[in-house]
């Protein structure tokens, strides 16, 4: 009986290593071949991707999009020796940018595709993409004509746009066109010129947008503007814009950049209904001399977010140049005019003495001192008196010596509207002597006057000097 038993525990335990067998067979898949060796099909064109496992994220998206673009890159790009693209690779302004645009457009825009097979291991992800070469060929004409009509649309709409004097909304349209023809400048692109109002191609879309941007024109100003250095504002410079036509150019971006370091502007600005343009100044070193600006046309601020218009720019800025504008201003030194009382006792001093350190605390690179009041920018009156000391008959009787005050009246004013911006008062000025005139003068030579003073002048100055 126990013999018998031990046979039947033998035949199932051979009978369950046998079945763990098979399952395991049947578990293992076999590596597909397109997995080792690529395949070839002369009407299919054929995408391959992989991705790992093991680096995170969705690796079957991953692998997805590798697949797409390995089947872009087998739909070669052919250049037509009408396109754009042709003619800038012969003039030697080839850009590789454009190949990368192109197959990423492909890739973006492939339909039709379709999932031949797909397989795992415990590291790796691959899939199979395969697409019909004629399929694609339709698909391609068919977008591509409808892309050719919107353009074309788009370009007769903008001539409405110039009939009804609409500069900028004209302008935008017409690079809207260039965008969406994007995809296809490696293609010959021939529009129904009847629709579009005589352009034919890319390239006469290209010259109307050149020539749009190069009829923007400045008006003379009559006087030059005028900047001053270290201010705490600055009024804008106005300047005025038109179009060939003498129309203003209304509600249009730029980009302005100074030619001098040392003036710092706002690098947006936009004109007015009236075609003003107003360049913002921030900051203004002296330079005593003429500064230029340049006014450049911002085409992509123009767009603003619109992705049609957006696309196309990068690509459209090898084909135009955008026409700068040269405005200029004068920097010139802040003028100051001096005008200095100096009396003892209220007799004049005749020494000028606070007028001289006035002046060597303005007189600088940034500040002249001017001798006629209508040539300044500010007026600084200054009015220096003398008096006795209230403390001066007790020092009179104890010790024989008079005590003399000094005080100085400063007032600074705005010469073009005539307000006074700040006035202060300088004290504790002394002068000792045996008389009371002597005093006074003694009061004019005490080293504090010029520390005093000088504190003085330092706050006055902040108000016309910001550094």
């Amino acid at each position: 009986m126990k013999k018998i038993s031990y046979i039947l525990v033998l035949l199932i335990t051979l009978v369950a290593c046998k079945s763990k067998k098979e399952v395991a067979e049947a578990v293992e898949v076999k590596v597909p071949i397109w997995v080792s060796s690529r395949p070839n099909n002369g009407f299919k064109y054929i995408g391959v991707g992989v991705a790992e496992k093991g680096k995170g994220g969705n690796y079957q998206m991953d692998a997805k999009k590798n697949a797409l673009y390995d089947l872009s890159s087998e739909i070669k790009v052919n250049i037509s020796s009408n396109s754009v693209l042709y003619t800038v690779q012969n003039n030697n302004n080839f850009n590789e940018n454009f190949n990368s645009l192109i197959n990423l457009s492909n890739t973006d825009n492939i339909e039709g595709y379709q999932l031949v097979d797909s397989y795992e291991n415990e590291k790796q992800y691959w899939i199979y993409y395969q697409l019909d070469k004629q399929e694609y060929a339709n698909q391609k004409a068919q977008k591509k004509q409808q892309i050719i009509s919107k353009a074309s649309n788009l370009i007769s709409l903008s001539f409405n746009d110039e009939n009804n004097k609409d500069f900028s909304s004209c302008l935008k349209k017409r690079i809207q066109a260039f965008g969406v023809l994007t995809p296809y400048l490696s293609e010959e692109i021939v529009f129904d010129s009847k629709l579009t109002n005589g352009i034919k191609t890319v390239f006469d879309l290209t010259a109307v947008i050149q020539q749009q941007l190069q009829s923007i024109t400045l008006v003379a100003k009559k006087e030059m503007p005028i900047l001053k250095p270290y201010q705490q504002t600055y009024a804008p410079l106005i300047y005025s814009l038109e179009l060939k036509s003498k129309t203003p150019l209304q509600n249009f971006p730029f980009v302005v950049t100074s030619d001098e370091e040392k003036i710092k502007v706002n690098e947006k600005t936009t004109t007015n209904s009236n075609g003003e343009l107003q360049v913002k100044v921030n900051y203004v070193e002296p330079i005593n001399q003429t500064a230029a600006f340049a006014l450049s046309p911002d085409i992509s601020s123009l767009m603003g977010s619109d992705s049609l218009g957006r696309a196309g720019i990068t690509v459209l800025k090898q084909f135009i140049q955008t026409p700068s504008l040269k405005v200029q201003a004068r920097v010139n030194n802040i003028t100051i005019f001096v005008t200095a009382t100096e009396k003892n006792l209220g007799k004049p001093t005749g020494l000028n003495l606070v007028e001289a350190i006035i002046g060597q605390k303005f007189n600088g690179q940034e500040v002249q001192i001017v001798s006629k009041p209508d040539e300044a920018d500010y007026i600084i009156e200054s009015i220096a008196e003398t008096k006795e000391d209230i403390s001066s008959d007790i020092l009179d009787a104890n010790y024989k010596i008079k005590l003399a005050a000094l005080v100085i009246s400063l007032q600074l004013k705005n010469n073009v509207t005539k307000e006074v911006i700040y006035k202060t008062q300088v004290s504790e000025v002394y002068g000792y002597a045996n008389s009371l005139e002597k005093a006074g003068m003694n009061a004019y030579s005490n080293p504090k006057l010029n520390t005093k003073l000088s504190e003085a002048l330092f706050f006055l100055k902040r108000k016309i000097l910001v550094y």
